[in-house]
């Protein structure tokens, strides 16, 4: 099936990762999801041998990904980069430490049912941003947010995907009230 389309955008920060606790803050809407692109990056080796490819192991490398939203409120940008916000004025320091974050979505498919997705853990980068003077055609000028993802080192996952008409799968009423396995609340297995 075929993804045409991107909803229901939410972060949570990650409070705690160990072998022996997970926590997240309790996730928060964004507004206005445009699109999400998901980059894993694959290291490979290869060993050869007899004149041919004897062994090839691959392993997961760091995870880029980018979100571009219709708008960003300059509270969810304080929170995901690490700034305060005094005054109603956003402040961004050099020595501001961006939060490890969880990113979930869903997004419809061509079939009609949702695809639902969080990412578990990654980092902002500090935000691009393009301004241009209006003229005779408008163009819109969008937040774009990079993320470095990476897996957990309670259970070394770094997404978790589920189809609406998935075999098994009824967490579609509660999967952006908690990050999956957050082990402060009850987990339902979603």
């Amino acid at each position: 099936m075929a993804q045409v389309g991107l909803k229901d955008l939410h972060v949570a920060i990650l409070v705690e990762d160990t072998k022996d606790a997970l926590e997240y803050e309790l996730p928060e809407k964004m507004i206005g999801g445009i699109n999400a692109t998901i980059n894993p990056t694959v290291n490979t080796q290869e060993l050869y041998a007899d004149d041919q490819l004897w062994e090839s192991v691959s392993a997961l490398g760091k995870i880029d990904v980018e979100i571009e939203t219709a708008e960003l409120a300059l509270s969810t940008r304080a929170k995901i980069g690490g700034h305060t916000i005094k005054d109603g004025v956003l402040i961004e320091k050099a020595t501001d430490i961006a939060p490890h974050v969880a990113l979930g979505f869903k997004s419809i498919k061509s079939n009609g049912k949702y695809r639902y997705v969080w990412l578990l853990k990654g980092v902002a980068e500090p935000m691009a941003e393009d301004y241009a003077t209006k003229s005779d055609s408008i163009e819109h000028k969008t937040p774009k947010l990079k993320f470095t993802f990476m897996p957990r080192a309670k259970d070394s996952q770094w997404k978790q995907t589920a189809d609406e008409d998935g075999d098994g799968f009824s967490g579609e009423e509660t999967w952006f009230e908690h990050v999956p396995g957050d082990t402060t609340i009850e987990d339902t297995g979603v």
